[in-house]
Formats: C-alpha cells, structure tokens, sequence
C-alpha cells in the first residue's frame, strides 16, 4: 500500500511517496520515493516541471569518430600494429597511440600537445579503452620512438593487404605517383628525407619530404606507400621501390592475375621498364612529346577518335614503336582545349619576355669594357629560361668596336615546332588486348592518386603538411598515421557510396563530424546519461548508408 507522508527538515517540509508492508506481524515502510516541496507538488500537478535538469552537459563529436572506429576495428588496426611493435603489458599500447592520431589527422588534425584536449570533445571513449592520464604528449612521443625505419613500412604494407583482403578491393589495376610535403625544418639541421628541391606547393625556399603511393583504381585506396628524400629524381625513386611494390602486389593478390601499373612520364627508365618488362605485369605509361617529334608531325587528319566518357569525341592516333628495347603500343591524343590553353600561356610568356629583353637590350648599349659576349648572351639566356621561352628565340651579342648590340629574334620554326606539341599525350604499353579508349581512360584515372595527395595537402581532413616534426624517425610515423587516416576516411566514403551516397568526400565529412551526442550530468546521478543530438533529414540517411546506429543510453 502507497501513501503520502511529509517531513520536516530544519523548519522545511518535504514530501515522499511510501509503500507499506508487514514485516513479522507489524506494518513497516519498505520503499519511498522523494517528491519534493509543496512548491514542487504544486509544479508536477500543474505540469510546469518534468525531470530534474542536468547540472552539467557535454556535446561531443560522435560521427565521425564511430565511422572511422568502425573501419578500423574491421581491419584490426590496433592488433597489426601491436603484433609488430611488442611493448610491456602496461598503460595503452602503441596501436592505441597510433589509431588515435590517425583520428585526429583524420579528423581535425591538431598538434600533440593539443591532442588530448581534442579527444576529450569526441565520443572516442565510446569505442576504445581510453587511460586519460596516458594521453600527454610526451606519452605520444615515447611510443612514437618504438617504431623504426622497417617497422613502419611493415605496418603500412600489412595494414594496406588487410585492407584488400578484409573489403575485396580489386587490384586489376594500380596507379603510382609521387608528391612532395614542405616543412619547417633550418636547412643546416641534418636529415636524410627533408632536402630543398622543387616545391609542389610553390614553397621552394623550404625543406620537403617525398612520398610514393599506389592506390587502387576504383577508390583511391593508399595500399602502398614510402617516403624518400625529396631531392630524388621520379625515375630514381621507382626503381628503388619497384621490388617491394611488386612484392605487396604479389601478397595482396590470391590469385596469379596480373597488375596493370599506371604511371606518368617522370618514371621512365630503361631499368624500370625492363623490369616492368620481366614481371608478369602490364603497364600503361607516358612519354613526354619533346621526343617525339615524329609522333607530333602525324597531321590531324589521320586521326581517329573515341568516345571517353565526356560525351565528346577524342582525337587519337595509334601505332607501334620500339621504345626501350622492344615495340610498343602507342597511343596518341590530342586535346583541344589544352593546345589552345598551351598556345596562350606561350603568347603570354614571349610578351613578358620580350619586355625585359627591351630593357636588356638598352643596358647592353651602355656595357663597358667588364662585359663580354658570353657574359651578355648569358644574361639574355637567363632573361628567356626564365619565361621558359628559350627555344623560340635566336640570341646573338654583336661586338661592334667595343660596343655591344643584343639581336633577339624570334625563332618561327621552333615555335611551330613547339606548338605541335601541345594538346598531345603519348602514351605506350603492353596491354595488347584493351581497346584504344580503355588504355586512355586507365592512364587518365590517375586523378585518383592525385586527388589523395590533393586531400592530404587540404585544410580540412588527413592533413598531411607541413610536418611539424624535427627528426626523421618522427616524420616517418606522422606519415604512416596520415596513410593511415586517409585510408579510414576512404573505407569508409566507400561504404557509404555503396549503399546510394553521393556526396564527395569534403561534404560526407563534413556532415559526419555534424553527428553529435550529448552526455547529461544530474544531480546525484553517478554516471551521466548520453543523447543523440537532433540529426538534420541528410545525417539520418547517412547514418543509415553507413549502417550505424548511435543508440541513445
């Protein structure tokens, strides 16, 4: 039996509903439940009040982080790292280190000493066994310091194999390419990867690390990757990797079918190719236009055209030439729109140079007895190598009695000569059996390995420059947890693309880290209670592409 009873608690009178019993033959409270004061009864009847209100509320990042745990649950990130980097059975281990700055890197790239203020705005408690205390970051550090030169690569190239394994990728066909990422580093400080070299960030008065990457055709996944100092050429980098990439290619494949490899230009090299050669690979490869003049001659008229998936029809011209010792398949094309964009920049070049060897010929009128011919035509070459127009002019310094006059004069034959070039991409390969227009479009998916580095160089996610990192033992880790984050975020772009997304990879982020949950602390409650927050119609329908269900609790 339930009733009210009130009591008075230093001149206050509250009220409790009781529940009576018999207890040995006498009537005893068993339970009771605290209502409050009259105010308070007042309020429940007139339903001015609900539930108690929290204290306290803590909005978290949640989607994200459960989308891109959930990737990397299913490779096993954290016991392929553990199994290769042994540590005591004490704190976090270094797999845990490791996938939680891949997180961030995925996610919202911080610095270490910021990282685990970040981490307590996720929900990454949620999904792994977190020590707060252990998230310093000389902790980072410290584990960081476990992982050498080898033990990187080995975790890279198993996690790229699980990956292929565990999701079915298809290695049917691979594409390679090379970037460089700038850093910060004094140039005296002494480091086998950061060199000066030509930036691809435009930032040359600063050091740089090189970065190779295979990834997979259909998705752009990073499968294999290595670092190299940046100041080595394409070609030389290549043949210095080609074993280990044909060996994860052999160990990611069950099956003996072979690999076509896509490269550009800056990789030719009699030794790659004859190598290439050797496998039992195919490839599809470039050549620059400047040697083949032959091929650029070849009139429009004779050639053919396909269709590529643009809805316009592309000029091509094939045949069959020896390069590099045996006859290969050649393919050329020719773009229009890219010659006449070629044509213009080369205007526009010559009139630049023109105006500064306007004034170079007025200095040289006044050149004293210091100058010489050669000195003079040196400077005029400089003048024209600066603007890239050096082929399309003839230089000559005439010595007239101690007085010296500069002739430049167009080179009209040269500049013909050039513009045949443009427009025209000059591909070879050893894929006999594929049409014209799918060697064409295989050799034009090499987008997919540049919109990684795109993605890796952007402000928003898996930012990958610069490498705030002063040694290279460092740097080589902070690259594995970028390979790494960007291989989550691309797994996961693609489980959501499989089931109807169509957003780009920006947006799908973006709308993830808008997934949000909330934990309440009340009063008096030990442990607080967690609500989704409100989801939007788009992060409900992607929350179902990506099958999670964020339960409230």
């Amino acid at each position: 039996m339930a009733y009210l009873i009130a009591k008075k608690l230093k001149g206050r009178t509250y009220y409790y509903i009781a529940e009576g019993a018999r207890v040995n033959g006498k009537s005893r409270i068993v339970r009771q439940w605290y209502l409050g004061s009259i105010n308070k009864l007042i309020e429940i009847a007139e339903g001015k009040t609900g539930q108690v209100k929290p204290k306290e509320v803590a909005v978290l990042e949640e989607g994200s982080v459960a989308a891109l745990m959930r990737e990397a649950q299913q490779l096993g990130i954290i016991d392929i790292i553990n199994s290769l980097v042994p540590k005591r059975a004490q704190g976090m281990s270094v797999g845990h280190y490791i996938l939680l700055a891949a997180l961030n890197r995925a996610i919202d790239a911080q610095s270490k000493t910021r990282l685990q203020d970040w981490l307590k705005t996720t929900a990454v408690h949620r999904y792994m066994d977190i020590q707060w205390d252990k998230l310093s970051s000389q902790n980072f550090w410290d584990h960081f310091d476990l992982i050498d030169e080898k033990t990187v690569i080995a975790i890279g190239d198993a996690i790229g194999r699980k990956a292929v394994q565990e999701y079915g990728i298809s290695l049917d066909s691979m594409i390679y390419d090379t970037t460089n990422y700038y850093n910060y580093w004094d140039v005296t400080t002494q480091s086998a990867l950061a060199k000066m070299t030509k930036s691809k960030s435009g930032k040359n008065n600063l050091r740089h690390i090189g970065l190779a990457l295979a990834v997979d055709r259909e998705y752009g996944m990073p499968l294999f990757f290595r670092l190299y100092p940046a100041n080595e050429h394409d070609s030389t980098v290549i043949k210095g990797f080609m074993d280990a990439l044909f060996e994860q290619i052999r160990s990611c494949k069950s099956d003996k079918k072979s690999v076509t490899l896509v490269f550009d230009k800056g990789n030719n090299s009699e030794e790659f190719i004859e190598r290439l050669d050797e496998s039992r690979h195919h490839f599809i490869g470039s050549r620059s236009p400047y040697h083949h003049d032959d091929l650029c001659d070849i009139a429009l008229e004779r050639y053919g055209s396909i269709e590529v998936g643009d809805d316009k029809a592309l000029p091509v011209y094939e045949t069959m030439q020896e390069l590099y010792g045996k006859q290969r398949r050649i393919v050329v094309t020719y773009n229009e729109s890219t010659y006449w964009r070629k044509v213009l920049r080369l205007e526009r070049a010559m009139e630049e140079a023109a105006r500064a060897i306007s004034g170079f010929k007025r200095k040289v009128k006044k050149a004293d007895g210091r100058s010489t011919e050669d000195s003079l035509l040196r400077q005029a070459e400089e003048i024209l190598e600066h603007w890239h127009v050096r082929a399309c002019y003839s230089v000559e310094i005439i010595n007239d009695n101690g007085y010296f006059k500069a002739s430049v004069r167009k080179n009209q034959a040269a500049i013909e000569k050039a513009k045949k070039r443009f427009g025209k991409t000059i591909l070879f390969t050893n894929r006999e059996t594929l049409s014209t227009a799918e060697i064409v479009k295989l050799y034009r998916d090499r987008y997919i390995v540049e919109d990684a580095f795109r993605i890796t160089k952007s402000d928003h996610f898996v930012k990958m420059d610069p490498a705030f990192h002063w040694t290279d033992s460092k740097i080589r880790v902070h690259a594995l947890t970028c390979m790494i984050a960007l291989l989550l975020v691309k797994l996961s772009h693609r489980r959501a693309r499989t089931n109807g997304n169509e957003q780009g990879m920006e947006t799908f982020m973006q709308e993830l880290r808008g997934v949000r949950s909330a934990l309440l602390y009340y009063p008096r409650a030990k442990n607080p209670e967690r609500q989704v927050c409100t989801l939007t119609e788009s992060q409900i329908v992607l929350l179902k592409q990506l099958d999670l269900n964020l339960k409230t609790g």
